[in-house]
């Protein structure tokens, strides 16, 4: 990631440890300079006014248009060097006699290096992600990077420029749109459809609804909303004898507080309880950080005191196992547990739907090469900040009940229909 203009631990995922904030990085402070511009702006902008200057002192400013759609679209392709030839196809007929020649037109790109007989590199691997990201900020674009073979060729700071840019649409009906979506890790970042609208709850299911589920039951702790698959032995009652609160369902001050220590198969029965079901891990991500990618509901800038999480109950940042053992595994964990589901409305997705990261993981319908196992998302209130993003995933076996695990439904969304999301 030094190569691409960026220091690693300005990126808050989870496998960096950011001990301090850095200075700026050689590329930022040599075009700042050289462009004259107030120190702190971000990359995208510098990089932005370099290449806009450049084109202008050029005469071609009516290139910078359609930079994205000739090299965002090769990044995605993973060409980073070109032809003669492509420049060509690239910018069409010279606009007069003295711009003919192949040489000139690319030189005066400022993000090219110097033209040889066969190929022409950018000087910066960054121009070209920036020019990535322009390209997937339209939703065709990104329906485009879905379908190419083998998957668009995408790195963090792709998703980066792209999660800084502004006018990223946010709504506030829970509805996720069909669609194309970034998702997955920093070192494994997808784009990715789905295939139909999907409207969340808004809030994790919590404990009032799930007594209305459990006041339903057959004698036996089963329902008429059971799945096909499940286990004989299996009951919709919570495991008491886990809950570290004892009175937690029948207590009506944890009444707005999530559902917890209900197995998969108790998630699955309730949601068809009340006509929904459980989203896929890929939904359940896109919902979660949007068009743009971003590492968090809300963007890209860590923020503790929106979150329900380890940090929190700490009160500090916790980077590493050996912190988390030691301020983090004592006291705090003893205090420490789920909060009510509306507690934190800064923890929102650009959809409108609540405290999908910290609280409580949320089981999905999604299940890998296990199928006793299925995936949850988002993670808890004993994870640190760090390992509480919109890409965090993990497994669970479908028979278990934590404290750290609950769950959301969602339903199908007919496109004609108006309701408001609720839940």
């Amino acid at each position: 990631m030094y190569a691409n203009g960026v220091d690693p631990s300005r990126v808050p995922y989870f496998h960096v440890v950011r001990l301090a904030e850095p200075e700026a990085t050689p590329l930022e402070t040599r075009l700042t300079t050289a462009l004259n511009l107030p120190a702190g702006k971000p990359l995208a902008d510098i990089l932005g006014a370099h290449i806009t200057r450049t084109l202008a002192e050029r005469g071609q400013p009516d290139l910078e248009q359609r930079l994205p759609a000739a090299f965002g679209h090769a990044f995605l392709t993973d060409r980073t060097v070109f032809s003669p030839s492509t420049y060509t196809g690239s910018w069409g007929p010279a606009p007069s006699p003295t711009d003919a020649s192949i040489s000139t037109r690319v030189s005066s790109l400022c993000c090219c290096g110097p033209p040889g007989p066969i190929t022409s590199p950018f000087v910066h691997t960054a121009y070209q992600e920036l020019l990535a990201a322009k390209f997937l900020a339209e939703s065709a674009n990104r329906d485009l990077a879905a379908g190419l073979p083998g998957g668009a060729f995408l790195t963090e700071q792709v998703r980066a420029f792209l999660a800084g840019m502004p006018g990223s649409p946010e709504t506030d009906d829970c509805v996720l749109s069909a669609g194309a979506y970034l998702v997955g890790p920093a070192e494994r970042l997808l784009s990715r459809r789905v295939e139909r609208p999907v409207r969340f709850d808004r809030h994790a299911v919590t404990v009032a609804r799930y007594r209305r589920f459990l006041e339903s039951l057959d004698a036996d702790g089963t329902s008429q909303w059971d799945h096909p698959d499940q286990p004989a032995d299996v009951t919709h009652r919570p495991w008491t004898d886990q809950l570290r609160r004892p009175d937690y369902y029948e207590n009506p001050r944890y009444d707005a507080y999530p559902a917890i220590c209900v197995s998969w198969w108790s998630a699955y029965a309730f949601a068809m309880f009340e006509g929904k079901r459980l989203s896929t891990s890929l939904e359940w991500e896109a919902a979660a950080r949007g068009t743009d990618g971003r590492l968090f509901p809300w963007g890209d800038t860590p923020d503790s005191t929106g979150v329900n999480c380890a940090d929190t109950w700490v009160g500090r940042p916790v980077v590493t196992y050996q912190a988390w053992y030691r301020d983090f595994a004592g006291d705090a964990v003893r205090q420490a547990g789920a909060t009510p589901v509306d507690e934190r409305p800064g923890n929102r997705s650009p959809f409108g739907v609540l405290d999908m990261v910290g609280n409580c993981w949320e089981w999905t319908s999604t299940s890998l090469d296990d199928l006793g196992e299925a995936v949850i998302c988002g993670g808890s209130y004993d994870n640190p900040m760090r390992a509480v993003q919109t890409s965090t995933k993990g497994i669970y076996r479908k028979r278990g009940g934590s404290n750290a695990v609950g769950f959301r439904c969602v339903q199908d969304h007919d496109t004609s229909g108006t309701k408001e999301a609720t839940a």
